[in-house]
């Protein structure tokens, strides 16, 4: 479709990400019986089609959004793989704010980017109280003492509608209001699509899931290794991944289940491995972990 408007001769300029999301996909396309839409691949994105056919290619290396330690990890872990020298100069960060919460100061400190903090529940499936609970004094710390709005300061990234409906109850302040009706447009509390190809100061993952049988049944849904890759390249100056204990420790049979966990273990056991702090919360236990200072 794209291309019909060509001349013969003429050239078409394609731009994408094949480590990031794909289109949502709505129709079934599994069941799908007529040939030329399976001969043709109309279901897939016309990036994806096209590199198939090893196209002439432009690999761009730069960031010029993430802070350096996240694209640091994003090219050891993701682009490396496609030999791409992944990086970025930029080195901003959050100003010090005084936060009386240790787990709070702890997971806010400026010279961590990259911060993993992880709990010992383990029987929530698409909505999780706790997790809810253990994020929101993070967030609150972030809307009134670093001032961070929903268009450009902070995003909240969760997998499931229930836990964004319960996020957002809380926090209402983080709507977007449509300036024509004054009617909520959108949230800076959303699902990970609708924050691909965008941007924030901080960017906060709430994993939601932690029940160890749900996870490897779903697990083809949050560790899809794209959901990670994507709210990672979307925070310019700190990226917090909120997530059970039960996630970094999963272990499969299934050869794909166990590549895609990599990631998310990787994150937290190869990157994210100093330990920043460690205590009791809601009768769980908790860490903070953090990755490379910047600047080293």
């Amino acid at each position: 479709m794209a291309a019909l408007a060509l001349k013969p001769g003429g050239r078409l300029v394609v731009v994408g990400d094949h480590r990031q999301m794909p289109p949502i996909v709505k129709h079934d396309w599994e069941t799908e019986t007529r040939r030329t839409f399976r001969q043709y691949q109309v279901y897939a994105s016309l990036f994806d089609t096209l590199r198939l056919r090893q196209p002439p290619m432009i690999q761009f290396a730069e960031s010029f959004r993430l802070h350096e330690a996240m694209a640091e990890f994003l090219r050891e872990e993701v682009y490396r793989h496609d030999g791409i020298p992944f990086h970025s100069k930029r080195k901003d960060v959050l100003p010090h704010h005084p936060v009386g919460d240790d787990l709070v100061a702890a997971v806010l400190r400026p010279e961590f980017p990259l911060v993993v903090v992880t709990h010992d529940e383990a029987g929530s499936q698409v909505r999780n109280p706790f997790g809810q609970a253990l994020i929101e004094p993070i967030l609150r710390a972030l809307v009134e003492r670093h001032e961070l709005d929903a268009e450009e300061g902070l995003g909240i990234v969760v997998p499931h509608r229930a836990q964004r409906a319960a996020l957002r109850q809380s926090f209402p302040e983080l709507c977007i209001l449509d300036p024509t009706s004054g009617l909520p447009a959108r949230s800076a509390i959303d699902t990970v699509e609708r924050f691909q190809g965008g941007e924030r100061a901080v960017v906060v993952v709430s994993a939601t899931e932690s029940d160890r049988a749900y996870l490897l049944a779903s697990c083809e849904f949050l560790l899809d290794p794209r959901r990670l890759t994507v709210a990672l390249s979307r925070a310019k100056r700190k990226m917090i991944l909120v997530a059970s204990r039960s996630i970094f420790s999963l272990f499969s049979t299934d050869e794909e289940t166990f590549a895609n966990s990599l990631l998310w273990k990787n994150l937290l056991l190869r990157t994210c491995s100093t330990l920043l702090w460690e205590g009791e919360r809601g009768g769980q236990r908790v860490a903070v972990w953090g990755g490379k200072q910047s600047g080293e």
